[in-house]
C-alpha cells in the first residue's frame, strides 16, 4: 500500500513539473485552467447528481457550490468526506460547513491531498427569498520542493419562488473572477497559470411527496480558460467551454436516490454522457452520502456525513 501510494505521489508530481516548465518558458502567461480538478466539484451529493447543485446545495459542501446562504429555515452543518478519483489515482479529504441565520451565513469548507490544498471562506446575507454571497478561495500547490500558490473569488446568488408546495429556485454563480492566478517559484523564474474564469446558471424544481420529495435540477455553464492575448485568433473557440449538468433526487423517508448527468459538452457533437448516481441516508440531524461517478480513465469513488447541529 505505502509503495503504491508513492508511485502515485511520484506520477502526479512528475506531470505537475512538466506544467510548470511549461508555464516557465511561456514566462507570465500561462496556459489557463489550473485547479481542474475542482471544476467538476466536491462531495457526494454534488457529484451524485451531476454536479448540478448551485440552485439546492445544502450539505457542508453547500459554500463550495454557492457562497449564497441556503435560501431554508436558520440551521449549522458541518461534516466531511473522503473522495478518489480515477480509480484511485488522487485522493481527497473534505472538511466543510455553514451557519445560516434568518438575515445572514457564513461557510469553510477545506479540500486537502497529496498535492493540492484549497482554503475557502464565504458570507452573504439573506433577504426573505433571496440570497446573495461572496467567497475567497486560497490555492495551495506543493511539488518535489516547488510550490504554487494563488487567491480567488466567487460570488452567487438564490432566488426561490414558492408555488403553493413546488419551489422553484433559480441560482447564478461566477467562481475564479478574472481568471485566479497560480503563481509558481520556479529556480530560474515565476511561472504563472490561471484558473477557468467560469460561470454557472442553475434552476431546480423541488416537489414534496408524501414521505419525502422530489428534485431536479439543471445547471448550463460558460468556462473560459484563460483571458484574452495579444494575437489570439478564434479566441472563443480556443478557450470557451459550455456544458450542462443535469440531476435528480428521490428522498422518501430518510433514504435518498440520486442520478446526474455531469457537465454534458452540448456544443461539442462527439461528447460523451456522463452518468453518475448517489445514494443518501439521514436520520435524526446525521446523514451518510455516496457516490459514483463512472469513467474510462478509472471511476471515482465518493463519501462523506454530516451533522445538522
Amino acid at each position: 500500500m505505502n509503495s503504491t501510494r508513492t508511485v502515485r505521489r511520484i506520477f502526479v508530481a512528475a506531470l505537475l513539473m512538466v506544467l510548470t516548465c511549461v508555464l516557465a518558458a511561456f514566462g507570465e502567461t500561462g496556459a489557463g485552467d489550473a485547479a481542474h480538478f475542482l471544476r467538476d466539484g466536491v462531495g457526494a451529493r454534488g457529484r451524485g447528481v451531476g454536479s448540478a447543485q448551485i440552485a439546492l446545495a445544502d450539505d457542508f459542501t453547500a459554500a463550495f457550490w454557492n457562497p449564497a446562504p441556503v435560501v431554508q429555515s436558520p440551521t449549522t452543518i458541518v461534516g466531511g468526506g473522503l473522495e478518489q478519483r480515477n480509480a484511485g489515482l488522487f485522493t481527497f479529504s473534505i472538511l466543510g460547513g455553514w451557519h445560516a441565520t434568518a438575515s445572514w451565513g457564513a461557510g469553510a469548507l477545506v479540500v486537502t491531498s497529496d498535492l493540492y490544498n484549497v482554503y475557502q471562506l464565504s458570507g452573504g446575507i439573506r433577504l426573505g427569498s433571496v440570497a446573495g454571497g461572496l467567497a475567497v478561495r486560497s490555492y495551495r500547490f506543493g511539488v518535489l520542493g516547488d510550490s504554487g500558490s494563488g487567491l480567488g473569488i466567487d460570488i452567487g446568488t438564490r432566488f426561490a419562488i414558492e408555488l403553493g408546495g413546488p419551489t422553484v429556485t433559480v441560482a447564478a454563480v461566477s467562481r475564479d473572477i478574472g481568471w485566479t492566478s497560480i503563481r509558481w517559484g520556479t529556480l530560474e523564474t515565476v511561472a504563472v497559470d490561471r484558473t477557468a474564469w467560469v460561470n454557472r446558471l442553475g434552476a431546480a424544481l423541488a416537489v414534496p411527496l408524501s414521505r419525502g420529495e422530489w428534485t431536479i435540477e439543471l445547471d448550463v455553464e460558460l468556462a473560459l480558460r484563460r483571458p484574452p492575448e495579444a494575437g489570439d485568433a478564434d479566441y472563443w473557440e480556443q478557450v470557451g467551454e459550455a456544458t450542462a449538468s443535469l440531476g435528480t433526487t428521490f428522498q422518501w423517508s430518510a433514504m435518498s436516490a440520486r442520478l446526474g448527468l455531469q457537465r454534458f459538452a452540448f456544443l461539442d457533437p462527439g461528447a460523451r454522457l456522463r452518468l453518475t448516481v448517489g445514494l443518501g441516508i439521514a436520520l435524526e440531524g446525521f446523514a451518510i452520502d455516496l457516490a459514483l461517478v463512472p469513467s474510462p480513465l478509472g471511476s471515482s469513488y465518493i463519501g462523506g456525513f454530516q451533522v445538522e447541529l
